[in-house]
């Protein structure tokens, strides 16, 4: 949802006739059943892959046991899906319906055309106090629409930050691309170029597919445990055994369905640094990448990206390269920034508007908090008033 898929636009609610009514399915029932017409709601220009159902089955397959099944709320609309939405329930003492996703999913969107936010709203606030999405994009259509729909129906609506996509948007030609980034990165990462070039014979590659995969997931999966996330105590694709199913199943059913892009970087036949990618929808999304801790002083993953940065401006046909959460090395690159958010919407009831106040006071500033302390002794002057 960038770009043309970020615009604004007016959404309408459909005559109540024609709304046939909703169903709740779990993940593999959806996939099977609504497969088709999932993916025709999430197949949009620029659209994200997170939403698309094969997306879903890989990432619930993998990390599903780390708490509550989710379920897939399925509108029908005539003879039409109108709105697919994987939401997981979570909270005791305060029901939730939330998008319950872990750090391998860089933003969370779901399916829903523009004129049933109201109904999708309704539907889910009817079993829960609170929703809780994210990280979706803050600009988005499917934001503003679920904000716009909740804030009608009197219900209250939280949007925090959540850091920001770093994009890196394609221009028609290299030179033009070349001129966006700074010089002092251009310079450096040519000179790397050079440097590894003397060093011997340098190869670059796009793996998408084919009998080879599995070996080079491996040789990825394995450079990646030898860089800092091996030895510094962090979290390699390794280290855990649904973080690896879902790495290796998603590269097999993308490369199947032609949307994996496995950038590599070879000096003298050894594995350098990969960029794990998917191409669909006009756009690239980088998932993981690592590098060679012997080679860390010519920045090979630097070296990568121009190379699969000029391969993708020659060949045609993406118009934007996401890198996900922005971090310090992510916004030298990046050409733009887009926010991301996480939006809650609350229930008017007792335990929604509690929710909403501490959720509003713990990170206030103390302007804020004596806002927060105003509005709760009017909200509960009103209770006692009407009980």
């Amino acid at each position: 949802m960038t770009r043309g898929a970020l615009g604004r636009r007016t959404l309408l609610m459909p005559h109540a006739a024609d709304l046939a009514g909703w169903i709740e399915l779990d993940v593999e029932t959806a996939v099977e059943t609504l497969g088709d017409q999932w993916r025709q709601l999430t197949d949009a220009p620029e659209a994200p892959p997170t939403g698309d159902p094969m997306w879903h089955r890989v990432y619930w397959r993998a990390f599903g046991a780390d708490g509550p099944a989710p379920r897939v709320h399925a509108l029908r609309v005539g003879d039409e899906v109108s709105a697919i939405i994987p939401v997981r329930r979570t909270g005791r003492l305060l029901r939730q319906w939330s998008s319950g996703v872990n750090a391998h999913t860089p933003y969370w969107t779901f399916a829903l055309s523009g004129q049933v936010a109201v109904a999708a709203v309704e539907h889910l606030m009817a079993s829960a106090r609170v929703l809780d999405f994210g990280p979706l994009y803050a600009c988005g259509v499917l934001t503003d629409a679920l904000a716009r729909a909740a804030r009608g129906r009197g219900l209250r609506v939280s949007q925090d930050a959540h850091g920001a996509d770093a994009v890196i948007d394609l221009p028609a030609s290299w030179a033009e691309l070349r001129r966006s980034f700074r010089t002092k990165l251009v310079g450096n990462t040519f000179r790397a170029l050079r440097q590894l070039r003397r060093l011997g014979r340098l190869d670059f590659e796009v793996v998408t597919g084919g009998a080879a995969l599995p070996q080079v997931l491996t040789e990825c999966f394995a450079l990646e445990t030898l860089g800092w996330k091996g030895w510094r105590g962090g979290t390699p694709i390794r280290s855990r055994p649904d973080t690896l199913q879902f790495y290796s199943e998603l590269a097999g059913v993308s490369a199947a369905a032609g949307r994996l892009a496995l950038y590599t970087l070879r000096l003298n036949s050894t594995l350098i640094a990969f960029e794990y990618c998917l191409r669909h929808n006009g756009r690239i999304d980088l998932l993981k990448l690592s590098y060679h801790p012997d080679f860390g002083r010519y920045s090979p993953n630097n070296a990568l990206r121009f190379l699969l940065l000029q391969r993708e401006l020659e060949s045609g046909g993406v118009r934007s390269y996401h890198m996900g959460l922005v971090s310090e090395w992510k916004a030298r690159w990046a050409t733009r920034l887009e926010p991301l958010c996480r939006l809650r919407i609350y229930d008017p009831g007792a335990r929604g508007t509690l929710a909403y106040l501490v959720k509003s006071w713990i990170p206030g500033r103390a302007r804020q908090k004596v806002v927060v302390l105003r509005s709760a002794r009017r909200w509960l002057s009103g209770r006692v008033r009407t009980a």
